[in-house]
């Protein structure tokens, strides 16, 4: 993965979500980026699909997915922010 990515998807994640909230979805990830895209230029330059696909990617590496995951294909991605991958 792209360490740019990374640290604007986790720069997100830490600082604009924050701890005040225990999920977060690609849409609020990605508005953020859309909102502020001098301060996400990786991020921002990116096609809308590509750029959920690099979110999805390093959330999924990173924490558990909220929704029911039984089912075939999970349209609406959303992470518990309380439970981190490899963290039981």
């Amino acid at each position: 993965m792209n360490i740019d990515a990374v640290d604007e998807v986790l720069y997100i994640v830490t600082f604009c979500i924050g701890d005040d909230f225990n999920l977060v979805s690609v849409k609020n990830i990605e508005n953020h980026v859309l909102q502020d895209p001098g301060i996400f230029p990786f991020l921002a330059k990116k096609e809308q699909k590509n750029r959920r696909n690099i979110i999805s990617r390093i959330m999924n590496a990173r924490y558990e997915l909220w929704n029911d995951t039984k089912r075939t294909k999970i349209r609406n991605r959303v992470w518990n922010l309380r439970k981190k991958r490899g963290s039981e």
